[in-house]
Formats: structure tokens, C-alpha cells, sequence
């Protein structure tokens, strides 16, 4: 799981010990099953905003970000109404403040917009869409390639793990000989 701590403190997230439970897969993004067209068109652009791309790396937006915070949701459930509500409150906010919808904000006014939800609006969904973002990001084969040549660091075996070698059963049966190391004792 994917922290920020800009001030150096742990990050505020209450739902981190349901996403810390909710595994999905690389396959099973897929298709959108929570979010309408319109949430993920703004989830995208919120995304976008959080890891922007340059002529190196992609940006959240350009990877599977939106599917795999769509995916985590669907495993989820208590965390649909918090990602609901952030969602629309960025779309809420954004219309208030600027007369249009997040999407069609400029990168400026989103990211004023996403300041206001961090700070006050649904902190909670926003450290969850950040967290959520970051993990998409990192385990995203395009964004592992990349630091694989660049650093040559093989990321896939801190996402997915390495495979181990089968554990000797056989070693155990020394052990089931020993004497116990505890005493009974009659309450």
C-alpha cells in the first residue's frame, strides 16, 4: 500500500485497513462496474492530476488507474459510498467554484479544486483515490518496465511477490520429538 506523508507524519486514511485486505488482480480490472461514465471520466481527470505524465512516464489517467479503483470498490462495498462522494464532490466543487464540471477545468483550477477535497471537503476519499492511485501506478507492466530500465529494479517481485521454494516437511519431524517447553497447569 502506497503512503504520502508530505509533513513526515502518517497519512490520515481510515479506510487503509479495508484496502489493505482488498487484493485485485492485474486481470481483473476490466470493465467499469461501480463508477457511471461520468464519475470515471472525472476520477480520470483527478488521477491525472495526482500523477501527471511527462515524455518518460505515463500519467495515472494513461494506465488502468480508474479500473483498478473501480476493482478495489467492487471487492470493497464499505468503501463505495466514501469514492461515491469524493467523486462528486470534486464535480460539485468544481461547478460551484468554476461555473463547469471538473473534467473541463484547467490543470490549475482541478488541482485548487482537489486542495479544497484533501483539506476539507472528503480527506478521506482523497487520501483513499492518492493511495488507491499510487498502487494502480506501480504495479501498472508499463510503469514496471520503465523502472526496470531505468534503475534495473525488478518491481513486480515487491507487487506480486516471488515464487519460494516448497518447505521440507520432513524438518518438522525432529521437532514433534522434542519435549514440550511449557508446564500444565490446573486452574
Amino acid at each position: 500500500m502506497a503512503f504520502d506523508h508530505r509533513d513526515g507524519g502518517p497519512a490520515e486514511n481510515p479506510y487503509a485497513p479495508e484496502m489493505g485486505r482488498t487484493f485485485v488482480d492485474l486481470d481483473e480490472t476490466g470493465e467499469l462496474t461501480v463508477l457511471d461514465p461520468a464519475r470515471a471520466e472525472t476520477l480520470g481527470a483527478w488521477v491525472a492530476r495526482l500523477i501527471p505524465g511527462n515524455d518518460v512516464w505515463p500519467s495515472a489517467a494513461e494506465l488502468d488507474t480508474v479500473a483498478y479503483i473501480d476493482a478495489v470498490v467492487r471487492k470493497a462495498p464499505t468503501l463505495r459510498p466514501v469514492l461515491l462522494a469524493g467523486v462528486d464532490a470534486a464535480d460539485a466543487s468544481a461547478r460551484a467554484a468554476h461555473g463547469a464540471p471538473f473534467t473541463a477545468l484547467e490543470p490549475e483550477q482541478q488541482v485548487a479544486v482537489l486542495r479544497e477535497i484533501e483539506s476539507s471537503g472528503h480527506p478521506g476519499a482523497f487520501s483513499m483515490v492518492l493511495e488507491l492511485s499510487y498502487e494502480a501506478y506501480y504495479r501498472a507492466p508499463r510503469v514496471q518496465g520503465i523502472v526496470r530500465e531505468r534503475t534495473g529494479f525488478d518491481v513486480r517481485n515487491t507487487v506480486v511477490g516471488k515464487p519460494m521454494k516448497p518447505f521440507p516437511v520432513e524438518r518438522l519431524e525432529t521437532i514433534s520429538t522434542r519435549p514440550d517447553h511449557f508446564r500444565s497447569v490446573t486452574a
